[in-house]
């Protein structure tokens, strides 16, 4: 009888380090965890592991999604160097999870500083990174260095616009590995259900009306010339001008700053408990159903611009945060001052707006990326090279 030597599935690690990027990944880790064609490998990190990011590993868990590993490389602190040294410490910790687990490809997303450990660790190993979001700007915020290097550290590149794709290959970058997929996060409005607002309002122990703004501001170091701590009081006196309207809150991430913007969104709930709600985190699932529920989007997240378009909302985008980032009809930019602020709120709120949002389209896709990403894994020839060469434009 002829021995068959069986081949084993190349294995597919995807690294998951925030509540946001989990939400965008979503449906992504679900076909990779059942599918037939690689042994997938899900690995917990940064973010979600931080109780007072509202240890957002909790929500994975909820999902029955298996964890291969939770890796805890988070230093307390939102200081620069903190951030530099979870960066360190991530790329020592990988570094023995790569060696344990031996993946063929690992998938990671965006730009957050923890990443930038945990890929050089990946690259000086010699393991491929399929990369997604590259070619993107924020060119208000550190994360817009830290993409464009994980862009160069890896050898696959899944970008959501064919400007951003473009970028991508003038980085160097081989067109044959780099794919225009679009948005996988906006495969959450084919595929999620979500809860109305009487039942988003008891998750949150909190009711909702029909007259509320979904609000994130995240730390920037200096906008405007203002701290961030500076820059938040502006935003706060401009919810507080508004008062006829709830604000749903959720809390900055842990960037540098994170620490002084804390105390003053818990004092403005504490002083508006009437119409203000402070969640630490909503989950993917509670936040999608808020977008759909709101009257209005504000702050300094990416939510704003990416998912907002699909469920015909308008936002407020404050600040430099998302400077470079491509934008649909539904977004009014202004900078960190109360009037501005003010101002931009009332015009976000006129009929006219509300109309302009609703009909806009979405610039990152048509929410069909998944299929698409699978596709293109399925084609691979494992073992992938560990060498890539440089593409020079021709014009060069």
């Amino acid at each position: 009888m002829e021995n068959k030597q069986i081949q084993a599935l190349p294995k597919v690690m995807l690294v998951t380090t925030s509540r946001a990027e989990f939400g965008l990944f979503y449906w992504l880790i679900k076909e990779l965890e059942s599918s037939d064609s690689v042994e997938f490998q899900l690995v917990v990190t940064g973010n979600h592991l931080v109780p007072e990011q509202g240890y957002t590993v909790a929500e994975i868990e909820s999902e029955g999604l298996p964890i291969a590993e939770k890796i805890d490389i988070i230093i307390a602190g939102s200081s620069a160097a903190a951030k530099a040294k979870s960066s360190a410490l991530g790329m020592m910790s990988f570094t023995d999870v790569f060696s344990r687990r031996q993946p063929d490809l690992v998938i990671v997303m965006g730009d957050r500083y923890e990443l930038l450990g945990i890929v050089s660790a990946a690259a000086l190993m010699s393991i491929p990174v399929a990369h997604f979001s590259g070619g993107e700007i924020t060119a208000g915020v550190v994360d817009d260095i830290v993409r464009h290097a994980l862009t160069k550290l890896s050898y696959l590149h899944f970008v959501t616009h064919e400007r951003h794709r473009k970028r991508v290959i003038q980085l160097g970058e081989s067109p044959e590995r780099v794919f225009n997929v679009g948005e996988p996060g906006l495969e959450h409005l084919f595929k999620t259900p979500l809860l109305n607002r009487e039942e988003l309002s008891k998750s949150i122990g909190y009711s909702l009306t029909e007259k509320f703004m979904l609000f994130t501001f995240h730390p920037v170091s200096s906008d405007c010339s203002l701290n961030p701590a500076e820059q938040l009081r502006e935003v706060l006196k401009a919810l507080a001008h508004h008062d006829n309207y709830q604000v749903l809150m959720t809390y900055p991430n842990t960037d540098e700053g994170s620490d002084c913007l804390l105390p003053l969104l818990r004092d403005f709930e504490s002083k508006n408990a009437n119409r203000v709600k402070l969640v630490p985190s909503l989950g993917f699932r509670r936040y999608l159903s808020a977008l759909k529920h709101c009257q209005l989007v504000i702050g300094n997240s990416s939510s704003g611009l990416v998912e907002a378009p699909c469920y015909g909302k308008a936002t407020v985008n404050i600040g430099s945060r998302q400077d470079g980032r491509l934008r649909g009809v539904n977004v009014i930019d202004c900078d960190v001052y109360y009037r501005e602020i003010v101002d931009a709120v009332a015009k976000a709120l006129t009929p006219q707006h509300q109309l302009i949002a609703r009909n806009g389209s979405n610039p990152y896709g048509d929410g069909k990326t998944v299929g698409k990403v699978i596709e293109i894994i399925n084609k691979l020839k494992f073992p992938l090279p560990k060498i890539k060469s440089f593409y020079d434009l021709e014009d060069l």
